[in-house]
């Protein structure tokens, strides 16, 4: 090997052994998971005929009771959105005649006050509880020789844990016009514990929003029991809404409003 070939070959080494030297090698390999969608669908058993029960329920979109950041990221928008589309559908299939779901009953222009037997306000109190420790993984950092790095190591961390759900559907009739408390039902929900594992690595303990938000195998257990309590929640609805009782109720909201007259 004549001079020239051989410097060629000591510089090729030398840059592999700088380039390899500062490679970061990690022992924990992510697991790649692709999210599924949360479909919340209640089917109504039966049906009766249209507008049988003679009243008109004006709907206001469902909303969960506490401001908790996770309540902000899917699954639980979509939930909230589909119960009130399933609300209606659960309803109407009762014989009532629907209006709605409204944000607010400020939403609502005069005629579809008046024009209603009462309003119907959905509340969901989840009361969640989220017990998650850290799994740590460790990262080895190769050191140089020719540099003078020594080697070092890091640690990456995922969860793993358990999941509550518990608590009340909370429904609120109103006085359409006045918007008087006149009836409240709370359903109190099955409590439901499951565990789950993440698969995204982070560098300190996430909030649950965030593992919602960025793993996608947190939001794909978390998801799929969520629609299992939500079926379960539109269940314990259909078989506690009664026409008869919603007769008094309608009855008690047109004293409501003509006491504010």
């Amino acid at each position: 090997m004549n001079k020239l070939k051989k410097i060629s070959v000591f510089f090729g080494v030398i840059s592999l052994v700088l380039f390899t030297g500062c490679k970061t090698v990690k022992e924990y390999s992510q697991v790649v998971v692709d999210r599924v969608p949360a479909k919340f669908d209640f089917a109504p058993p039966t049906k009766a005929g249209i507008a049988s029960a003679d009243m008109t329920i004006a709907i206001l979109k469902p909303s969960f009771v506490k401001g908790n950041a996770e309540y902000l990221v899917e699954p639980f928008p979509t939930m909230a959105k589909n119960m009130g589309n399933d609300f209606e559908e659960l309803l109407s299939s009762k014989g009532f005649t629907m209006r709605g779901p409204f944000v607010s009953r400020d939403e609502m222009v005069y005629n579809e006050k008046v024009n209603s037997s009462f309003i119907l306000e959905i509340s969901i109190d989840l009361m969640p509880n989220y017990s998650a420790t850290l799994l740590s993984h460790r990262h080895k950092l190769r050191g140089s020789i020719l540099l003078g790095i020594p080697p070092s190591t890091y640690f990456g961390y995922t969860t793993k844990g358990n999941i509550t759900f518990t608590g009340n559907l909370v429904l609120t009739a109103l006085s359409p016009q006045y918007g008087e408390k006149i009836w409240k039902k709370n359903i109190a929900l099955d409590k439901i514990t499951f565990p789950y594992e993440g698969s995204k690595e982070w560098d300190s303990k996430p909030e649950m929003n965030q593992e919602l938000s960025q793993d996608p195998l947190v939001y794909n257990t978390v998801s799929t029991e969520l629609d299992k309590l939500y079926n379960s929640i539109l269940t314990l609805v259909w078989r506690q809404i009664d026409p008869a009782e919603m007769k008094t109720v309608t009855i008690q909201a047109k004293k409501a409003d003509s006491r504010g007259n």
